[in-house]
């Protein structure tokens, strides 16, 4: 893939069809026409306290109950139950929304002469967009932004061939529609906000009372003199063939322990921006790319994505090719001390769908953070750590007060706060036992790609002795089966039955098993076996997996619950996400059935979406289920399935603006941004503790390819993979950090089909490969089949 910059001529009406960059702390999305141009402004940590914060229900008092019906099969009873409880403590005012992601402020840049022709460009790996158009008189403007990487600033420059004038305007902003109203109350009442003029633009916003109060400040430098008028300060400004306007904006929120700060001063030029973009983000965005022999003639990325939709196979691949690029890239732009919300840190609305909070049931770990280790970036998955860690004692609470245990219960949504108090009869999200568990997973593999173990200090500890003790007193013994009851599989429903209340689903079940192969890493990297037998005690007792009636993978492993295929969520494949479950590994007789069922569990959802694959009322909804069943169809080696869901994610779920939707061509949402380069990579590479799977699902639409950066368990770096259809060619060297996580017995390479192999030019025999700091290149030629 040789050209890594994008042109479009979509208007964008709304927010959602903006062009958006992002510095990772701060971000801005910019819409509307050329001739007044709006820029709305967030922060990562600039959530509005419009919501109640109460503790998680007291649940003592109906917990028995509610355990003893579903141990009877009567979930209708058991969400009685869960009723009488959530009001006795309280919970009679409806579904408590988290605190939403906030509006900081929206500049609106106005300049004269109309618009005959414009058109918008996107520099994923530079970070920069802008837009260019031809005004009435057939002079050319243009509006370039670059966030830089780290900062909390936007760089804004307006340029123009002949003498122009601009008035920039600063204020709150109405804010725009969203395009689903999940029901999260509109944040702009609570927010109080006052502009100043002088010899700088300035917008200062506050929300709440007390000790959750919140503050932002947003300054405009441009040199030039601000005037106040109402609730928005302007200053008029001049631009043209030798005097483009480069100015600064600054979102800044009060000094804390995670603040790095604005930049620190305009640049020279606007190509020094760029230069010094280069050394910061350039390493990141450019860390993996993807290159399948794409081609088209489009110039534009609606034509190009128009040509994909028409069957041409090579606009198909350049499509996957931009949707990785720019998917990584958006994650990059959204990632600073927090991962990206379910928007990244992009807001122009104050009421945004789901409150643009973190969804933790499937949204932050198979969406915005799928691929960050894989891809080459595993330092940013521990920003996941700033999110959850200071919640510590809330957790406790969920845990005492929700199942009369102690240990952690981490919430399915968070924002603010780690308190488990979103939940509803149809989305009882406070039984989810998972998100604990499937923490530990993302950080082991933070250090499983790294070797730092300096990742597991002792918060990291505690949290992962919390998630043990929380599994060691919550599940409760059934005739010497330890169980989870209740459990809900998330937001399903079992197949016949009216609310999802159920026991054991498999979900549950595959992450505490993954908890504790994750736990002995942390463990081990911090030269402390000591949780190591307390999981083993747990897990001696859990049910097995269990195969449905249908042939599928069954969603809840006990019980009388019915599969439900006709769903968004995929979260009984969990065990092939990562570390393949042993239990669905090697040749035994029920490591084949159960891989079949799971082969069968990937077909129907498949097969279901195919039905109407549209937004609701159709049935592409929900990017990040594609990836769940992609990466579980990667891990069985079924390419074919694996690439529908990579070709309908990248074909159906990007904007022209190189954005990404939450269901087919809908809802502004960053899930398929992460989701499908993890998809990609788990298609190319697959790895554990001492195994490197080399190309295990490769479709035969993408004969030949490259691939860099890719990360794999055991501190590898894979710098470079090549593939066609007579063999592949690899690069591959382990971290010096890594030394610890060595095989004593060599890296066992796995490859799809027979093979010779070559190691640096000599013949070597398919097996294990000592592999270490100095990297080795291995060349491999597929055998006649």
């Amino acid at each position: 893939m040789t050209d890594l910059v994008f042109v479009t001529s979509t208007a964008a009406h709304s927010w959602e069809d903006g062009l958006i960059v992002g510095s990772g702390r701060v971000g801005a999305v910019v819409y509307g026409p050329a001739d007044a141009i709006s820029v709305s402004l967030a922060h990562e940590r600039y959530f509005l306290p419009v919501n109640p914060r109460p503790d998680a229900p007291d649940l003592a008092r109906v917990r028995e109950r509610l355990r003893n019906a579903l141990l009877g099969g009567d979930a209708d009873a058991a969400s009685a139950a869960l009723g009488r409880g959530a009001r006795a403590a309280g919970f009679d005012d409806g579904l408590i929304w988290t605190d939403p992601l906030g509006l900081c402020a929206t500049l609106t840049i106005r300049t004269s002469g109309g618009v005959m022709e414009s058109r918008r460009v996107i520099d994923p790996l530079r970070g920069e967009v802008a837009v260019e158009w031809t005004d009435l008189e057939r002079r050319q403007h243009a509006l370039r932004l670059i966030a830089p990487y780290g900062s909390e600033s936007v760089l804004v420059s307006l340029e123009a061939d002949s003498a122009s004038t601009s008035t920039i305007e600063l204020g709150l902003g109405a804010g725009g529609a969203t395009s689903l109203d999940t029901g999260v109350p509109d944040g702009s009442a609570a927010v109080a906000a006052s502009v100043d003029g002088g010899d700088r633009g300035s917008l200062e916003a506050a929300a709440g009372h007390g000790p959750t109060a919140v503050r932002t400040t947003v300054t405009v430098l441009t040199g030039t003199p601000w005037q106040v008028d109402g609730d928005v300060t302007r200053s008029n400004v001049a631009a043209g063939p030798d005097t483009a306007l480069v100015f600064r904006v600054d979102v800044t929120m009060p000094t804390g322990a995670l603040s790095v700060g604005t930049a620190r001063s305009l640049p020279a030029s606007w190509h020094g921006a760029r230069v010094a973009e280069g050394r910061t983000r350039g390493p990141l965005t450019g860390a993996s790319l993807l290159d399948l022999g794409g081609a088209s003639s489009a110039t534009r990325t609606e034509d190009l994505w128009a040509a994909a939709r028409a069957g041409d196979d090579g606009a198909r691949r350049r499509v996957i090719e931009a949707a990785y690029l720019s998917g990584r890239a958006n994650i990059i732009a959204s990632t600073g001390a927090l991962p990206p919300t379910l928007q990244g840190v992009w807001q122009g609305t104050w009421r945004p769908a789901w409150s643009a909070d973190y969804t933790l049931n499937g949204n932050v770990q198979n969406g915005s953070m799928a691929g960050m280790t894989a891809t080459g970036t595993p330092e940013l998955a521990l920003s996941l750590l700033n999110l959850v860690l200071p919640h510590l004692d809330d957790y406790r609470d969920n845990a005492r007060l929700i199942f009369g245990a102690e240990g952690m219960l981490l919430p399915s949504r968070m924002s603010t706060h780690g308190r488990a108090n979103h939940f509803s009869e149809d989305y009882p999200h406070l039984f989810w036992t998972g998100c604990g568990g499937w923490v530990l997973r993302v950080v082991a593999d933070a250090v499983a790609t790294t070797g730092d173990r300096s990742i597991v200090d002792d918060r990291v500890w505690e949290l992962a002795e919390g998630v043990l003790r929380f599994a060691e007193t919550a599940l409760i013994d059934v005739d010497g089966v330890r169980r989870i009851v209740p459990s809900y599989s998330p937001e399903n429903t079992p197949g016949g039955a009216r609310v999802p209340l159920a026991t054991d689903a498999t979900i549950d079940v595959a992450i505490l098993r993954d908890a504790a192969r994750a736990t002995a890493l942390l463990g081990r990297a911090r030269g402390d076996d000591s949780l190591d037998e307390r999981w083993a005690r747990v897990l001696d007792d859990l049910p097995p997996y269990r195969v449905a009636g249908d042939g599928t993978l069954a969603e809840w492993v006990t019980g009388p619950w019915r599969e439900n295929i006709a769903h968004r969520h995929a979260s009984q494949l969990y065990p092939l996400w990562y570390e393949i479950d042993p239990a669905f590994d090697g040749n035994g007789e029920e490591a084949r059935r159960l891989r079949a069922a799971a082969d069968a569990t990937v077909r129907d959802k498949i097969a279901w979406r195919a039905n109407a694959p549209s937004a609701p009322p159709g049935r592409m909804e929900m990017a990040f289920g594609l990836v769940q069943i992609g990466m579980a169809a990667a891990a069985l080696g079924n390419a074919a399935a694996a690439e529908a869901c990579v070709n309908w994610l990248a074909v159906e779920h990007w904007s022209p603006t190189l954005t990404t939707t939450h269901d087919a061509g809908r809802i502004f949402n960053l899930d398929a941004s992460g989701g499908l380069p993890g998809l990609v990579a788990s298609m190319l590479l697959a790895s554990g503790a001492d195994s490197l799977s080399v190309l295990p699902a490769v479709p035969s639409a993408w004969p030949r390819g490259g691939v860099t950066g890719l990360r794999a368990r055991g501190g590898l770096v894979v710098d470079r993979l090549e593939w066609n259809p007579h063999g592949a060619t690899f690069t591959v060297r382990r971290l010096p950090a890594a030394g610890w996580l060595a095989p004593p017995e060599g890296t066992l390479i796995q490859l799809p089909r027979a093979a010779t192999l070559f190691v640096d030019g000599a013949p070597t025999v398919i097996g294990r490969l000592d592999i270490g700091e100095r990297p080795i290149q291995v060349d491999v030629t597929w055998l006649p089949n």
